[in-house]
């Protein structure tokens, strides 16, 4: 594991080589490959984070890309996804942001509709598509005794601790599920 402290060490040297190499020819990208598994390598996620940014921006990256937006072609900033899913949860998809575990960051903290759609995919693992079209899958399994979901079953969702969510669908016990679409 490497300290915070080290970390600074290797944030600095790494950008030097980078900005060096970039300034005077292309840069290699064994060498931007090799310095962005040292900054795998770090423990600290802050200075994990610090040391591929920066890095990123001295070989001329934009490291500071917003989940749900893009780049706008002339540099100006960020733009929405038009593509990008919304609705309950979907600040969640594919990201992980940090701004996942914020207790206080807006929105419903539950949901309640009816299923569209419901499969198995594996044994005591469903696929829940709803009304929205939003789909969540199960992220732990269910017993044989649990009434599987089927189309227009009521269902609500809670938001739950660090980032997690439950469905209970009808009146039966919460289930651990991640919205994948």
């Amino acid at each position: 594991m490497i300290t915070a402290q080290r970390a600074i060490v290797l944030l600095s040297g790494a950008a030097l080589a980078v900005s060096a190499t970039a300034s005077s020819a292309q840069v290699e990208p064994s060498i931007v490959l090799n310095i962005m598994r040292e900054c795998a390598k770090i423990a600290d996620p802050t200075a994990r984070l610090a040391c591929y940014d920066n890095n990123i921006r001295a070989i001329g990256g934009a490291p500071n890309s917003i989940p749900g937006q893009m780049a706008r072609p002339n540099g100006g900033g960020a733009v929405a996804n038009p593509n990008a899913p919304s609705g309950f949860g979907a600040d969640d998809l594919r990201t992980q942001s940090p701004e996942r575990f914020n207790p206080g960051r807006g929105g419903p903290s539950e949901i309640a509709t009816t299923i569209a759609d419901a499969r198995e995919r594996q044994p005591g693992i469903y696929l829940v598509t709803l009304a929205s079209g939003a789909q969540w899958l199960f992220t732990e399994g269910v017993s044989q005794t649990y009434k599987p979901p089927r189309k227009g079953d009521a269902v609500r969702i809670e938001r739950g601790a660090l980032g997690s969510y439950m469905m209970m669908v009808g009146k039966q016990a919460g289930v651990k599920v991640m919205r994948i679409k």
